[in-house]
């Protein structure tokens, strides 16, 4: 057993060096290239049942049984796990972290990197075109990855 948990342990080691690689590699293609493919990334994260459910069903199944916007985001507040609360803004929905909410970084699987932070944009995208059934565009202000002190999303829908 404890040789199949070093195995498994050293399997993810090199699986996130491979990727932190990758992601060190997209710093040299241009901006948008790299947004679209850790986006990508993002919205294939909001899938995983890593933590006993997946992000996208417990999205899907808020935005059938929420009446409005604001059930829809005190239950995503309650339900889905996130590095903070999400607020209503005017036009936006916000949120600020302060500190990186991904498993990967936070598990030292990856390196946390500005590149990296394009990923978490894609969750959210996914998570909120999934909770308000309608498409929207996410905005990273702020990221820890590019050296600020808190990540700022902000929904636009």
């Amino acid at each position: 057993m404890q040789n199949e948990l070093d195995k498994n342990a050293k399997l993810l080691k090199l699986a996130g060096g491979l990727l932190s690689s990758i992601i060190k590699g997209l710093d040299e293609v241009d901006l948008e290239t790299r947004k679209k493919i850790m986006e990508l990334c993002g919205g294939t994260c909001a899938e995983e049942a890593l933590f006993g459910g997946g992000d996208l069903e417990i999205a899907r199944r808020i935005g059938e049984e929420a009446a409005d916007e604001d059930e829809i985001l005190e239950r995503m507040n309650r339900e889905i796990l996130w590095c903070g609360p999400w607020i209503r803004k005017g036009s936006t929905i916000q949120s600020t972290c302060v500190e990186c909410g991904c498993p990967l970084v936070k598990n030292n699987v990856v390196d946390l990197t500005g590149t990296f932070c394009y990923c978490s944009r894609g969750w959210v995208k996914k998570i909120f075109e999934t909770l308000l059934k309608k498409p929207v565009s996410v905005e990273l202000e702020k990221s820890i990855g590019f050296g600020d002190e808190v990540c700022k999303f902000v929904v636009n829908t």
